[in-house]
């Protein structure tokens, strides 16, 4: 199936049984790509499972075009027909592997499902707190809630300010849970007690580990490929850091984030 789908320019990505299919384009090429490429994608898709017994659900199809407000307002179709009844209509959100995203990549949905998911484990977790000591309750929390918040956290990187200051409500909260302080009581030092770096930072703190990761083999090969090192200058640890002409959705993706960084990083690291 992925030399079906690669043959037609489409880039596939796939887990599990869930398959993902990608394309970029200009709205003004709108008509070609999500009428006359994307049907003939999926007919090679059908065509193959056909051939293997299996059958793709039409039902659980979704397709989102990702891209800029301004961009976003040129596109005028609002869905795909594949002949026959099968249509598909474009929707504003998909779920991706537990995060919810959005059309301009705000993330603002996810954080709303986030922080409802967490502060009711909180509020669960302080009806048992009498039961718990503080050492079992930060166990609790950590395994329960703050491995929630850091699933996937360097999506967050760029994002606004007011999503950045949810994410940081949770994690006070989960500071207040643990240290039995109320909903407005002054953290003070407890984020640093519990030795945990604020939202931001955390966020930093683990792009700039998976780069180091990556320069160091001990991530997969396609973080690996993403790094080269830069044979100019007068450091030769420094790495180059891809060129973008317009300052966009590209500024927040790993293969830009990763390098710069690492190159803030001090020699003595």
């Amino acid at each position: 199936m992925y030399q079906c789908v690669q043959k037609l320019k489409f880039k596939i990505f796939g887990y599990a049984d869930d398959h993902q299919i990608m394309k970029s384009f200009k709205p003004s090429n709108q008509g070609c790509v999500l009428t006359l490429q994307l049907n003939a994608c999926f007919q090679s898709i059908k065509s193959w499972m056909s051939s293997y017994f299996l059958q793709m659900n039409d039902a659980k199809t979704q397709i989102i075009i990702f891209g800029p407000s301004l961009v976003l307002k040129d596109i005028t179709l609002n869905g795909v027909n594949f002949g026959g009844s099968a249509s598909v209509c474009f929707i504003n959100t998909v779920k991706n592997l537990g995060i919810y995203m959005d059309s301009a990549l705000r993330l603002d949905n996810h954080v709303m499902e986030l922080k409802k998911n967490c502060f009711h484990t909180l509020r669960n977790l302080a009806k048992i707190r009498f039961l718990l000591s503080e050492k079992q309750l930060k166990t609790i929390v950590n395994s329960l809630v703050v491995s929630c918040l850091d699933n996937c956290n360097g999506l967050f990187y760029g994002a606004s300010a007011k999503v950045l200051n949810q994410l940081q409500l949770i994690q006070n909260g989960c500071a207040k849970a643990i240290t039995g302080k109320y909903k407005y009581d002054h953290l003070d030092d407890d984020l640093n007690t519990l030795h945990w770096l604020p939202v931001k930072k955390r966020i930093i703190f683990k792009l700039a580990m998976l780069s180091y990761k990556a320069l160091n083999g001990l991530a997969p090969s396609y973080l690996e490929d993403l790094f080269q090192y830069s044979h100019h200058g007068h450091s030769p640890k420094l790495i180059i850091v891809p060129y973008l002409p317009t300052r966009g959705f590209g500024d927040r993706s790993f293969s830009v984030i990763g390098p710069r960084l690492y190159n803030a990083l001090p020699d003595s690291i």
